[in-house]
């Protein structure tokens, strides 16, 4: 073939390469002048009152729907979820009988509260906002009861002043019910930045206070090494329970004092220690607060012409220590400001003190706003000595489900004497975990006054127990010759039950092909924490089976909930027909089926 012969094959290519090259570059602005303009609704609901509290309340709902989306759409709002009323689209934004681009339309609705809601402790609605078939987002809004306030609390710290890591400070709350009517009976707890993390008990599990009633508690903490380079420490309490909001916040400041010499290390009984006194000691007290005779202190200290005249600083010799009663070590006597209402005999029980040293000690003078002397754990040196022990009960659960389920009771036995109890077996005696007394503590346990040791034991829940409403103990705490007031402590059956609430969106559909997602909302309407377990929807039109919701190992706290969904796909049929119902159930943790819950899509 002669070359002239590619002339015009070669001039159709170059054609081809030019209308090619041509299209390409214009391919954005046709895609664009193609992509179509749809709206979205956006919505939100704020209620008008952030709680409730009576019956008949009214709370007032205001329902948002803004269009964030890029064409406009015309139609009625309709709420699903909520009974609203919507002005005319006519009468927002430009007026026109659509909600344009940016513009939002206000819907208002209203609750009546209930017993049901009472009971409840809160109301939650969940909706979705439609116009025109367009569903917003779904919207899930709470109101929770208001509980009234019926608690003060007060709290009272002893000693008021520290000096060195290791001092113990006890702190002493009074809980007042402050209503017209009983509080309880239930378990009221102290909340106390500085003792504990988390919430601790304050009186049994079944206290009933009736108005101006009190219940009274204790909690003692160890003063640290970062304490000491403190100028103060402060507790920051509030008390809760029987239904009540929480009291007002008390603070009680324990000051820094003078930092004082440790206590010697080999404070062990029959050893002669070597004592520096402290400014306010004197010689009887330093004997009695190491368990000494005075008598032999006296006469190990020759080079002491004056028993009553010893000044800081001094160092005595104190032999036998431990002969004669408790070794308790420094300080031996602390300070204390008078406050109005205290007498001697309130003063010397804050510090284990015995009340007539108490007033030699200060030469029987008290007034209020003075600073007197406290002879640190001398009750039972003079006058009567009293043996006594008390007991208390708790539980890790407060309530029992299930058949192997396990409940640890925790018992505290406190001697609540003034004498020193041991060393000694102490043991507890309790007709449902066993028949006979059991140990708690070592064999050689020893109890200073308000000293406590601390044991459990455990019980496994049987078929019997979950025929009745609730299990009670009583129990015992026994040692040296002493045995505590009965203690006892209650767990009520729990309540087990789940919710469903089920929403479509859309609403409506059209065509064969259609996709219709439901939205499941579970929730643990029951008493008694549900789980870790894997949560189920059973639903007719979605699958045979049960479908999961929520992770594996969900944990639903009453009132708490787990949402999932499901989407159905329209088919032939359903064009036949003039609407979809589902019928759903919901299980999971040991409960189900929950009550059906449905909803319905129409064909438009």
């Amino acid at each position: 073939m002669k070359p002239k012969a590619y002339a015009p094959i070669l001039l159709m290519l170059i054609g081809l390469l030019i209308v090619s090259c041509t299209l390409g570059g214009n391919s954005s602005q046709s895609n664009a002048a193609f992509q179509e303009a749809v709206p979205i609704l956006e919505l939100a609901i704020q209620p008008d009152q952030s709680s409730f509290n009576t019956v008949g309340q009214v709370i007032n709902f205001q329902y948002t729907v803004r269009n964030v989306g890029s064409a406009g759409v015309a139609g009625n709002v309709l709420a699903i979820g909520m009974t609203v009323n919507c002005p005319a689209m006519n009468a927002v934004g430009n007026f026109n009988d659509s909600l344009d681009p940016d513009e939002t339309i206000t819907c208002t609705s209203s609750h009546t509260i209930t017993q049901t809601d009472i009971d409840l402790a809160s109301i939650t609605f969940v909706a979705t906002a439609n116009i025109n078939g367009i569903n917003s987002n779904q919207v899930m809004v709470t109101v929770p009861l208001a509980r009234p306030q019926a608690l003060s609390l007060s709290t009272t710290a002893n000693p008021t002043t520290y000096n060195q890591a290791g001092n113990q400070i006890t702190f002493t709350y009074v809980i007042t019910n402050i209503s017209s009517a009983d509080v309880g009976p239930a378990q009221f707890t102290i909340s106390d930045n500085l003792i504990s993390t988390a919430p601790f008990n304050c009186g049994n599990i079944d206290t009933l206070l009736p108005p101006a009633g009190t219940v009274t508690c204790t909690s003692t903490y160890t003063v640290t090494d970062e304490d000491v380079s403190k100028d103060s420490i402060a507790s920051l309490a509030s008390a809760s329970g029987g239904g009540s909001a929480p009291s007002q916040q008390t603070t009680v400041a324990v000051e820094r004092g003078v930092v004082a010499q440790s206590s010697p290390a080999n404070l062990t009984s029959g050893n002669t220690i070597s004592y520096v006194v402290d400014s306010g000691d004197w010689i009887w007290q330093i004997a009695r607060c190491h368990g000494a005779d005075p008598i032999q202190v006296i006469n190990a200290n020759p080079q002491i012409p004056d028993p009553a005249q010893i000044f800081a600083g001094m160092t005595i010799t104190v032999p036998n220590i431990g002969s004669k009663g408790t070794i308790y070590g420094k300080p031996c006597v602390v300070k204390h400001t008078v406050k109005s209402g205290e007498t001697w005999e309130s003063i010397a029980q804050l510090y284990n003190a015995d009340s007539n040293i108490l007033k030699i000690a200060n030469k029987n003078i008290l007034n209020v706003g003075s600073e007197i002397s406290i002879p640190r754990n001398s009750a039972g040196t003079l006058g009567t000595t009293t043996k006594a022990l008390s007991l208390t009960i708790t539980a890790n659960h407060t309530s029992y489900e299930q058949v192997g389920q396990q409940i640890v009771y925790t018992y505290v036995i406190k001697n609540s004497g003034n004498t020193t109890l041991g060393p000694v077996q102490f043991t507890i005696s309790d007709n449902l975990v066993s028949g006979t007394p059991f140990n708690c503590g070592d064999s050689n346990t020893t109890l200073i006054a308000n000293a406590t040791v601390t044991c459990t034991a455990t019980y496994t829940i049987t078929q019997d127990n979950l025929n009745i409403v609730s299990i009670v103990n009583n129990a015992t705490a026994s040692g040296n010759g002493v045995t505590s007031p009965p203690a006892s402590f209650t767990l009520n059956k729990g309540v087990n039950n789940l919710t469903l609430v089920v929403s479509a969106n859309p609403t409506t559909y059209s065509q064969e092909g259609q996709q219709i997602v439901f939205t499941y909302v579970i929730k643990n309407n029951g008493t008694s924490t549900l789980g870790p377990a894997q949560f189920t929807i059973s639903d007719n039109i979605i699958s045979f089976e049960p479908f999961n919701c929520g992770d594996a190992n969900t944990i639903l706290a009453p009132d708490a909930m787990v949402t999932c969904t499901a989407t159905y796909t329209v088919n032939q049929e359903d064009m036949g027909l003039v609407s979809i119902t589902n019928n759903a159930t919901a299980s999971g943790g040991g409960v189900g089926p929950s009550q059906p819950a449905s909803t319905t899509v129409t064909k438009q």
